[in-house]
């Protein structure tokens, strides 16, 4: 009897020692993945490890290692994970109950209008209810930005109202000051929105960075006269056209207070979001008796600049014969 119940011990303990192989086994797995896999989990409270193996086609040992850890039925976590090579099932496990996201690299360019940018962001990040207004767009700086993709707006927009802070908190004057404290527009009243929204025509009017302070420098002194802006980029977001490659009477007569033909002063809000180039542009554009700008009939991209109407009126005509030749119309 005692030699029978050495032998049942001795199965059990093999049988147990085979079950903690087979745990081991299990929880040092792979997922078996030969590159890396994003996964997107939204919000939705049916959402189960259950589900989640059933909807990614997770491999058995995972399967399994789920259901002898009772997790079956539980909710994941909403959030973007990325699955390495090689990861192991257990670590894969842990970073979805613990919700440990993986952010997302989202590049914000040069948009136009804060719809352009709320669809962006509802197609990038979890939530669809993006809504920034006019009068927010203009906080908004181009880079290139980590986000986890459950990210809100409102948590969104501290972060963008974070980074536009630190960045006119630098000081690049000689003894430091403030980047807004090296413009002035005369009686023309300033601000740091009024700044970006000179930028965004100056960034809208050339691709060309080493022009882009003689161009800011021209509107500057426009506006220190009272004289209407007329840039043809502001005529361009009114007509809602950005594609016009020319601007006929017909568009410069389109009402809207963007169109600084018929206003004068600055458009109420941005009309791109402009880069740092546009920016700095603004703030180091030196002092010239420029007040007209045309594109070069060259064609490259360039500009020629005048202090008179008359000298700007054959810069015009030399370009408008340009266009003609090209079949521009």
């Amino acid at each position: 009897m005692k030699k029978k119940t050495i032998i049942i011990l001795a199965v059990l303990a093999f049988l147990a020692i085979l079950g903690i192989l087979a745990i081991l086994g299990i929880l040092n797995s792979h997922v078996y993945t030969t590159e890396p896999v994003r996964l997107y989990l939204p919000e939705d409270k049916s959402t189960t490890y259950k589900g989640l193996c059933d909807e990614c086609d997770f491999n058995d040992a995972f399967r399994l290692m789920v259901k002898v850890t009772g997790m079956q039925g539980k909710r994941v976590h909403p959030g973007s994970y990325v699955i390495e090579p090689g990861m192991k099932n257990f670590a894969l496990l842990r970073k979805l109950r613990n919700g440990q996201q993986d952010p997302l690299r989202l590049t914000i360019g040069k948009f136009r209008t804060p719809q352009q940018l709320n669809d962006f962001l509802n197609q990038k990040l979890m939530h669809n209810d993006f809504d920034i207004t006019l009068d927010s767009f203009y906080l908004i700086r181009p880079d290139t930005y980590e986000f986890y993709w459950t990210v809100t707006p409102a948590q969104f927009m501290q972060r963008m109202e974070k980074e536009f802070n630190a960045f006119w908190s630098e000081g690049i004057g000689p003894n430091g000051e403030l980047r807004v404290d090296l413009i002035e527009f005369g009686h023309y009243e300033y601000s740091l929105k009024n700044i970006i929204i000179l930028a965004s025509i100056v960034e809208e009017e050339t691709n060309h960075n080493p022009e882009k302070p003689l161009i800011a420098s021209v509107y500057i002194n426009r506006l220190e006269r009272g004289i209407p802006l007329q840039a043809d980029p502001t005529v361009k977001y009114a007509v809602g056209d950005f594609t016009l490659r020319r601007i006929l009477n017909k568009h410069l007569a389109v009402e809207s207070p963007f169109n600084t033909y018929l206003h004068t002063g600055l458009p109420p809000a941005p009309i791109c979001l402009p880069s740092k180039a546009s920016v700095d542009a603004v703030l180091n554009a030196p002092e010239t008796n420029y007040l007209y700008f045309c594109a070069s009939d060259k064609m490259d991209g360039t500009h020629r600049f005048a202090a008179t109407l008359a000298e700007h009126n054959r810069n015009a005509a030399l370009f408008h014969r340009a266009l003609n030749r090209m079949g521009i119309r």
